[in-house]
C-alpha cells in the first residue's frame, strides 16, 4: 500500500514541477516538492519499506536528522531564490524560517552526536 502512495506522490511532484515551470514559478514549485519529498523520505526512514535484520536505531535517527535538515535547508534556499526571482514576496519571510529550521537538526546532530555513542 505504501508503494502505491509513494508512486502517487512521485506523479504529483512531477505535475507540480511541470505546472510550476509553465506558470512561471519554477522555484516555488521546486521548494514545495523538495520540502514534501524530504517528509516522504523521513517517513521511509522512520518505517522502512523492507525492515533490515541488522537495524541500527541510532543510525536511522542520524539519517532522520540529516534528511530533516537537508529538506529544510534545500527548500529554504529555493524559497529565497524564488523571492529574489520575483515569484512572491512572501518567500522572503518564509526562507529565513526554513533555513533556521534546517540548522536546528544539524546543531542537535553535531552537539549531541558524540553523546549518543557513549
Amino acid at each position: 500500500m505504501r508503494t502505491f502512495w509513494l508512486t502517487l506522490f512521485a506523479l504529483g511532484a512531477a505535475a507540480v514541477l511541470v505546472l510550476g515551470w509553465q506558470g512561471g514559478e519554477p522555484f516555488t514549485a521546486a521548494a514545495f516538492v523538495v520540502f514534501f519529498a524530504s517528509r516522504v523520505w523521513r517517513s521511509v526512514i522512520k518505517r522502512p519499506l523492507v525492515p533490515r535484520m541488522d537495524d541500527d536505531p541510532v543510525r536511522r535517527a542520524h539519517q532522520f536528522l540529516v534528511v530533516s535538515a537537508a529538506g529544510w535547508l534545500a527548500s529554504g534556499t529555493l524559497a529565497g531564490v524564488a523571492a529574489l526571482a520575483g515569484e512572491g514576496q512572501e518567500w522572503m519571510y518564509v526562507a529565513p524560517f526554513f533555513l533556521i529550521m534546517g540548522a536546528l537538526p544539524l546543531v542537535l546532530l553535531f552537539h549531541r552526536g558524540a553523546a549518543w555513542h557513549r
